[in-house]
């Protein structure tokens, strides 16, 4: 008999399958009935992600036009995209493991609702201290769902961890890179600023409808057993307080290089969305905000795609190639700006964009494998915290360094460490047992 009194027991939650809910639970749900079905769950959780990543990065067509109207730099642009970094951070690193004992949904709804609240914020900024703000908001709400939503997938696919991998990164990745194409496809009319977050705020909140009539789900990892093990009379409260970022005590090393191999390809993504489109408008001669925003979405487009269709791979080899093409698409995206050739630019995007995709995948499965099941929410916030500092300091580094010695200076300077990094990845990923 399941204990509803206990202090481990959380009747808010999860999105795990009807099977492997306590049927003791699922008669007792004093806020919802809807008993969905897993593949109805797995696209919720899906459908949250990419969301809330799509929506930190509507704003990449429209910083120019706010830099004519708030006279922004270049260096206020890219610190408005670490602004969001700085805010994701310490809440994946504070609350990353709140959904291991609180459940996934009781994350995911307040972050859903919240990024719409970022929306409105930012939609109405009229100063550099306002936009921040709305930033912050959006980061904070993406820190609190990254680690939920990844551990609510592989919650729910227990039986298919490649499927869980696949369409966390698919997700994560289209994600940002439908971010600016949505956003340039609606930033038109009078208000080009406003239309864009303001439909993606009314897309959220439809979505938060679904996730607060979902049937409540006990977090998997509280069986009878742990339960009765805990301390007598321990409050709640304790499992809750910040604490140190986990890592998982077997497979460390693949655990640590998936996230090296994710800080590196995370700090081209940040510079690919802040700086691509003026390279690319510059390049191709052109004002358009569309045209900007499709070549910033290449890389991550191609990324998020290769994850899904190509098939998986066993062994080392994946990644080893997979970050060495990274390097060689980079290498071909610098050498279009002198070559004056548009077509090197989308081939190096595509190519460099694939090869990360698959390496990263290959990487991320296996370090999903090696955490604890009990802790996955603890750990894959870890994971993402090293992921998502590539998104901060390197991008405020070429935006401070193209004021100085200009755009395509700056970019080649960073493909340059970029590519070096991706070897040395790749090398490393060749020595790996």
């Amino acid at each position: 008999m399941v204990d509803l009194g206990s202090a481990g027991t959380r009747l808010t939650d999860s999105l795990l399958p009807r099977e492997l809910a306590p049927r003791e639970l699922l008669r007792l749900s004093a806020v919802s009935r809807w008993n969905a079905a897993r593949g109805v769950r797995v696209g919720l959780s899906a459908a949250v992600l990419l969301a809330l990543l799509t929506g930190a990065n509507l704003a990449t067509p429209v910083y120019p036009l706010l830099q004519q109207r708030l006279s922004l730099t270049a260096l206020d642009t890219t610190l408005l995209f670490t602004v969001y970094v700085f805010a994701l951070m310490p809440v994946l690193a504070a609350v990353g493991h709140w959904s291991d004992h609180l459940g996934r949904r009781a994350l995911l709804l307040p972050a859903v609702a919240l990024s719409a609240a970022g929306d409105a914020l930012f939609a109405t900024a009229g100063t550099f201290t306002q936009l921040a703000a709305g930033r912050a908001v959006q980061g904070v709400a993406v820190g609190m769902a990254t680690g939920a939503a990844g551990a609510a997938l592989t919650d729910l696919l227990p039986d298919r961890p490649g499927l869980a991998a696949r369409l966390t990164l698919a997700c994560s990745a289209g994600g940002v890179a439908a971010g600016p194409v949505v956003g340039a496809a609606l930033a038109h009319g009078e208000h080009p600023v406003h239309v864009p977050f303001l439909a993606h705020a009314v897309l959220l909140l439809a979505l938060c409808v679904p996730l607060a009539l979902l049937h409540p789900r006990s977090p998997g990892h509280q069986t009878p057993d742990r339960r009765a093990a805990a301390p007598e009379g321990r409050p709640a409260r304790a499992a809750l307080r910040p604490r140190a970022l986990a890592l998982p005590s077997a497979g460390r090393r693949t655990f640590l290089l998936a996230a090296g191999t994710g800080f590196v390809s995370y700090a081209v993504f940040g510079v690919y969305l802040s700086l691509a489109p003026g390279y690319s408008r510059a390049l191709l001669h052109t004002d358009s905000r569309m045209t900007g925003a499709v070549v910033a979405a290449l890389l991550l487009a191609a990324s998020g795609a290769a994850q899904l269709a190509v098939p998986a791979a066993p062994g080392r080899l994946v990644p080893v190639l997979g970050m060495a093409g990274l390097a060689a698409g980079l290498g071909t995206v610098v050498a279009a700006g002198p070559l004056h050739a548009p077509a090197l630019l989308v081939a190096g995007s595509l190519v460099g964009g694939a090869c990360q995709g698959v390496a990263f995948r290959s990487l991320f499965t296996a370090a999903c494998a090696a955490m604890d099941p009990e802790r996955r929410g603890s750990q894959l916030s870890a994971f993402w915290v090293i992921v998502y500092l590539g998104s901060s300091l390197p991008i405020v580094a070429v935006g401070a360094a193209a004021q100085h010695v200009g755009l395509q200076a700056a970019f080649s300077g960073f493909a340059a460490v970029a590519c070096a990094a991706c070897l040395a990845l790749s090398a490393a990923a060749a020595r790996r047992a």
